[in-house]
């Protein structure tokens, strides 16, 4: 089974994603290679079976995670191989605590929605107090967006069309948060709150398509290709994960 992410980041935007010897690529560009040092804590392709609602990490640092579902979570056909179904009711995925082990951090996905809804979550890391998430933005109509709820901190870009494979990548560090889409970057602001701050959140939620707070929807649609690391990547980075990721040969 694969994990949901949730980041401690708001993220409020109309149209963005992000997006083992085996791996996933995408048209043009050089692929992203994962290694020793490339700051990568855990890469989940979904590609395997799901058993007992364990999704196998492919980086090489056998961080695996495992899916809320309480009736078995299931594969379907993604963007590169196989996909997580979320059903946007019970399913998501809760990283691992090694995500906020640097000065920063990057998440990377595929998504497809068959639905959106307004604070519906694709991450959320953080708590109810200090939070970074990337979710449909519920002041500016129509966008998706990513967001710092401490400061009120918040990029936003158009949201994606339900039934379309979308890559949303979200970066945070140095001061600054980012939101990409398709591999190009959205928008990127100043953001004073810091990681160490982050991962103080009491209890500390680290999901993928689902929110810190319990009244606002899950992800509905599917996940692939899901790339997390301890470190902001850069823009020429971001670029090489939406065009494809090799993962650790194990």
């Amino acid at each position: 089974m694969k994990k949901v992410v949730g980041v401690i980041v708001a993220v409020t935007a109309a149209f963005g994603l992000l997006s083992c010897a085996s791996g996933a690529k995408a048209s043009g560009g050089t692929p992203f290679t994962i290694t020793e040092d490339s700051g990568v804590v855990g890469y989940y392709s979904f590609d395997e079976e799901i058993v007992d609602n364990e999704v196998i990490d492919h980086s090489g640092n056998g961080l695996n995670v495992y899916t809320s579902a309480l009736d078995g979570s299931v594969t379907v056909d993604g963007k590169s191989g196989k996909a997580l179904k979320l059903n946007g009711e019970d399913e998501y995925i809760t990283l691992d605590s090694e995500l906020l082990s640097g000065d920063g951090f990057t998440v990377a996905a595929w998504v497809k929605a068959d639905s959106w809804a307004v604070w519906g979550r694709v991450f959320d890391f953080g708590d109810t107090k200090t939070d970074v998430f990337v979710a449909v933005d519920g002041r500016t109509p129509g966008t998706l967006g990513m967001r710092e709820e401490g400061t009120a901190a918040q990029v936003n870009c158009p949201l994606p069309p339900v039934g379309s494979w979308v890559h949303v990548a979200a970066t945070f560090g140095s001061g600054k948060m980012a939101l990409y889409v398709n591999g190009k970057l959205s928008q990127e602001l100043p953001c004073p709150v810091s990681v160490e701050q982050l991962s103080a959140g009491d209890p500390l939620g680290l999901y993928v398509g689902r929110s810190n707070w319990a009244a606002d929807p899950l992800f509905h649609g599917a996940l692939d290709e899901l790339l997390v690391a301890s470190r902001s990547f850069s823009a020429k980075e971001i670029a090489s994960v939406y065009a494809g990721i090799i993962g650790s040969a194990e």
